[in-house]
């Protein structure tokens, strides 16, 4: 079996680095996480999960020792730490929601999405600190650097870091898991202070922990009955029990709902089950295999370098027998295959395996180093790759940083359409990319999901209220009418044409959102018949808008977009009907 290369001794100012790659990681996290919160321009966040992960945390109460929520599509543990974090920001920050005054929901909602976001941005930091806190054993302190830095910049990674949503906590748990693993495997010149038992408990204690927050973190156990085999520790059975044990009682704290509500924890995790192998609807019908789709991801989310040189370099070391290295890919290439195989392709599925990535980055980068003479080339061009040059790094974080601080295209839409007068057509009903036009025009998903918040009235009360020009400028979203002159919400239908022939908007308007993926549904030999019937409607719509209106503005970036990256740059045309029609 190889060894590592020898780590750099310890020196006085040990710390100084640890600390400066958390704060270089945090304060990118930082620029930016304002966008999208709820304004007095649009009253829910510009993200479509952060109502739904927010109004779920608040069906916890800790003070009653209540952490049953209702909802298992996910584990408990980031919903209890939001409904604390909300609770703080209510005590600090002037109460919560008032029933007194409704039309101020919003604020408080908006302030508890910020403490949320806190939560993702302190543990997405903390990922990058813990990759240089696993390097550092196995390598230099430029291949600890470097990994830290991997994390620290990855473009997905640093977005997502400023969302209200469960992936990059659940990513950092499955990270402290595998720090307090691979520290049961032996290292010349490292004198580890724990026993094998106190660092498995620890280790199975986050594994259990993560699973409690996303259900697929209970892998990361891989890693640590891996390290317990190869560490070379008497009682190994009795080692690897220990840190199982724990595992289980951490996800039975973190998520009391599989016993106390146990057919409600059945519904969610099998309805979460479905969902992943069955779709998210047409987002990714027709797209390649996930085990294509998910690389392309890694490549996009990290950068294509950076994801190569992490490949090479954690399977490079695997294949020198590097024990470390084995454990980390127990853990990698099982989860790979979950997601590979499910239909469901975000590019936040891929987060956990940033761990592996980055610790095959740094230890590829310090073998380098130590090698020293043409081995340095592969060093300029690591460095070359978290700066960005090929794509990822800290260029493309830069990119989308600026676009998360600047003013946001459906903001910008709104404001061009508010000024222009008219009524404007939606070709679907009004969600998260709908532009500002009305506050609560994007507030859809509260009401289906039958999420009662104060002052919100039933969402065809609401479409109602709109299409009757009760508030200008008049938003038609194109509604069957029954023979008794009601109209049959059920009956609505997205790219209805019946929108430009029977209301005929002034203008309509469109996101990147409602036609993602119809151009590469069009080109299937055998689409489902959903993607079929919505191609051929969103066709004939099309056709009908180009010859009766004209293109007139175009908001957000033209680039190719991963879905969940463009909730933070979106699209939007806005057309304008003939004035001879």
């Amino acid at each position: 079996m190889s060894s590592s290369p020898t780590p750099a001794s310890p020196s006085p100012n040990r710390w100084l680095l640890p600390l400066v790659v958390f704060v270089v990681a945090l304060g990118i996290r930082l620029l930016g996480i304002g966008w999208g919160l709820p304004s007095d321009r649009h009253q829910q966040s510009f993200h479509p999960d952060e109502p739904v992960v927010w109004f779920y945390s608040q069906q916890i109460q800790p003070a009653a020792f209540d952490f049953t929520p209702g909802f298992y599509n996910y584990g408990t543990l980031y919903l209890t730490a939001l409904k604390v974090a909300t609770d703080v920001t209510a005590g600090y920050t002037g109460g919560g929601l008032d029933p007194q005054k409704p039309e101020e929901a919003w604020k408080f909602v908006g302030r508890s999405h910020m403490a949320g976001r806190w939560i993702s941005a302190l543990a997405g930091s903390a990922t990058a600190l813990l990759a240089l806190l696993i390097l550092r054993r196995f390598t230099n302190d430029l291949g600890a650097v470097c990994g830290g830095l991997f994390v620290a910049f990855a473009p997905a990674h640093v977005v997502h870091s400023r969302f209200q949503t469960v992936d990059v906590l659940a990513a950092f748990l499955i990270a402290l898991s595998a720090y307090f693993a691979l520290r049961i495997i032996p290292v010349l010149h490292v004198e580890e202070k724990w026993n094998p038992v106190k660092l498995a408990i620890l280790s199975g204690t986050f594994a259990g922990l993560s699973a409690g927050t996303k259900y697929t973190g209970i892998l990361c156990l891989l890693t640590l009955w891996v390290a317990v085999l190869g560490g070379g520790v008497s009682g190994k059975w009795r080692v690897a029990l220990a840190g199982t044990g724990a595992a289980i009682l951490a996800f039975l704290i973190s998520t009391p709902g599989i016993l106390l509500e146990t057919k409600q924890f059945l519904d969610g995790f099998m309805y979460e089950t479905k969902h992943v192998k069955e779709g998210h609807g047409l987002i990714f019908e027709g797209t390649s295999s996930g085990f294509v789709f998910h690389l392309a991801n890694l490549f996009f989310g990290a950068g294509l370098l950076m994801g190569l040189f992490g490949l090479i370099g954690l399977f490079g070391a695997t294949y020198r027998k590097h024990w470390w290295a084995i454990a980390l890919a127990a853990f990698f290439v099982p989860y790979y295959i979950v997601i590979a195989g499910a239909e469901v392709k975000f590019i936040r599925y891929t987060f956990p395996l940033y761990i592996g990535l980055a610790i095959g980055f740094g230890w590829l980068m310090g073998t380098a180093r130590n090698k020293g003479g043409t081995w340095h080339a592969i060093v300029a061009l690591g460095l070359l790759g978290l700066g960005g040059i090929f794509g990822g790094g800290l260029q493309t974080a830069a990119k989308y940083s600026t676009w998360m601080m600047r003013p946001d295209p459906r903001d910008l839409a709104g404001d061009y359409l508010r000024s222009a007068g008219g009524s404007i057509g939606l070709v679907s009903d009004p969600w998260f990319y709908t532009p500002s036009i009305h506050p609560p025009l994007g507030r859809r998903l509260i009401y289906e999901a039958g999420m009662p918040m104060v002052g919100l009235a039933p969402f065809g009360e609401y479409l109602d209220r709109l299409t009757a020009n009760l508030e200008a400028p008049q938003i038609i979203r194109y509604v069957p009418v029954n023979s008794d002159g009601t109209r049959d919400l059920k009956a609505r239908v997205d790219w209805d044409e019946r929108l430009l022939t029977d209301s005929m908007p002034q203008y309509v308007v469109y996101s990147s959102f409602e036609n993602e993926g119809l151009d590469r549904i069009g080109r299937l030999s055998n689409p489902s018949p959903a993607g079929k019937t919505t191609f051929d409607r969103a066709k004939t719509f099309m056709d009908r808008l180009r010859s009766e209106y004209t293109l007139d503005r175009v908001f957000g970036a033209g680039e190719p977009m991963i879905h969940d990256m463009m909730y933070v740059q979106p699209r939007l045309w806005v057309w304008k009907r003939k004035p001879d029609l």
